[in-house]
């Protein structure tokens, strides 16, 4: 049988075919239910005649109504997914096409389209006419063996690629519908990168599953966000600097019933902005890759969703040998529990599933916070040293590893420049060979933001670019990343 989330998307369209299911607030499109779940079918035709039933498939290209039905088709024929997105660099995506031995590449816009792409197998989500019979439908009737690859970028250490399973796939979106109250008449503006957990569950899988129209538009631009939120939008998923942005323009007499928002803990100071601006309760959600969706509130009031047990360990020098042991209530590092929890790291083909960093059943996310006797969670920082641009995570250490290529830098390293209380954005401070005088300093800076360009995400690449003789190490040569930051302060220097 399918997957629970391909089957309601199905009864829906019996519900409704010529029902809006995506609109391209770009183009002005709009792609009806049947249209999308006959595209589907096409695809998974085309994937059942050329590939095997354990292929996985890299669904790469932006989002919208081709990217549900290629969703639909992998998934749906049972196989496992690999969804990369525009935002992704090219050594990433041909890192991640060589790992998992890639047996075919669906491409969601022919004008995008990876055209160095190494496979002979390559299918374009083609939107055609015609109907779709019941015997059609059946093809994406293998849902329940299909899994979900996406990459993490690194929470409890390196950036790995969680497996999710089409159960957890289920869960997730079903607790999504749950907790944010999606019905038929909802419309939901995606403006998240697909390729992330955030984008393709808040974007993807929980509206698909309730029946709603999704608005699709790359990024949030101020312009046609603000005409999508107060032009029939009733539910808004964002990060903290979208939901600071629109606040400064905000449209009482809208539609808007929901707004909230993850990545990042929300500011208060944001949460009450928008929604005095909008007249929209406003909440923050805190997930994880791994876990799937594991608090969510409106007002501050955040606590653990159904299925989820959230702990704290006292955090300890692990060096000393000391394993932390998890206890229901008080402030540490959060460990939690979740139905939708993922399978394990697989950062190859066939490489052996990794479950990550543990504490008996729960899984160590990383970030400090405090569970209050009343259920309450609250994030109040992170243990490790990775942070958040737009509602992205950076992980220093892959951006280092990349910068460090360039033949005059002795060393390097990335902390988070802070620019508001929502933007944060990335600065790299170099040691450099020598003693390089100025006009060579401007062209390390040249050079290490051409590096960025090709080789980084966007949300990766340095926003400054400053010099120091030295870097603050302890004595045994650890990185004092939080002395880093004092000793360079505000200064501005751009890369």
């Amino acid at each position: 049988m399918a997957a629970e989330l391909i089957t309601d998307f199905i009864a829906s369209v019996d519900r409704g075919p010529e029902r809006p299911a995506v609109l391209d607030i770009a183009s002005g499109r709009t792609t009806t239910r049947a249209s999308i779940l006959r595209d589907a079918v096409k695809v998974a035709e085309r994937l059942d005649e050329r590939v095997p039933d354990d292929a996985v498939v890299m669904l790469h290209g932006p989002g919208g109504a081709a990217y549900w039905s290629g969703l639909l088709a992998i998934l749906g024929t049972g196989r496992r997914l690999l969804p990369v997105g525009l935002e992704t660099s090219p050594r990433d995506r041909g890192r991640l096409h060589a790992a998992h031995r890639v047996d075919a590449v669906v491409e969601t816009d022919r004008r995008t389209a990876w055209s160095e792409a190494p496979n002979e197998v390559r299918v374009l989500v083609e939107s055609g006419e015609g109907g779709v019979r019941v015997g059609d439908v059946d093809r994406l009737g293998r849902g329940a063996d299909a899994s979900l690859l996406l990459r993490s970028s690194g929470t409890t250490g390196r950036p790995s690629v969680a497996l999710r399973s089409a159960v957890g796939l289920d869960r997730v979106s079903k607790t999504l519908v749950r907790i944010l109250e999606l019905v038929d008449d909802d419309q939901v503006l995606a403006t998240l990168p697909m390729q992330h957990a955030y984008g393709i569950e808040h974007g993807v899988l929980a509206p698909m599953r309730a029946g709603v129209l999704v608005r699709h538009h790359a990024g949030f631009d101020l312009g046609p966000g603000v005409e999508a939120l107060s032009n029939g939008i009733t539910v808004f998923p964002g990060v903290p600097v979208t939901l600071e942005a629109a606040s400064r323009v905000g449209r009482p007499g809208s539609r808007l019933r929901l707004a909230y928002s993850a990545g990042s803990p929300l500011p208060k100071s944001v949460r009450e902005g928008f929604e005095a601006a909008w007249r929209c309760p406003t909440g923050n959600l805190y997930g994880a890759t791994e876990l799937g969706t594991i608090t969510y509130g409106l007002g501050g009031d955040d606590r653990c969703v159904a299925g989820v047990s959230v702990r704290v360990a006292p955090v300890v020098d692990e060096e000393s040998g000391r394993t932390p042991a998890a206890i229901d209530v008080g402030a540490g590092e959060l460990v939690v529990r979740s139905d939708a929890m993922f399978v394990g790291y697989q950062d190859t083909r066939d490489g052996s599933l990794e479950p990550g960093r543990r504490i008996g059943d729960h899984f160590r996310t990383g970030d400090l916070g405090v569970v209050h006797d009343d259920g309450r969670v609250e994030i109040t920082g992170r243990a490790k040293i990775q942070f958040d641009v737009g509602g992205l995570k950076v992980n220093p250490t892959e951006v280092e590893s990349i910068l460090m290529e360039h033949p005059s830098v002795r060393e390097i390293a990335v902390v988070p420049l802070p620019l508001t209380e929502t933007v944060t954005r990335v600065r790299v401070v170099v040691v450099a060979e020598g003693t390089p005088d100025s006009p060579s300093r401007d062209a390390i800076r040249r050079e290490l933001a051409a590096i960025a360009r090709r080789e980084l995400a966007p949300h990766q690449r340095p926003r400054t670019c400053d010099f120091l003789d030295e870097l603050p190490r302890t004595l045994t040569g650890k990185l004092l990343r939080g002395r880093l930051m004092e000793m360079v302060g505000d200064r501005r220097d751009e890369a």
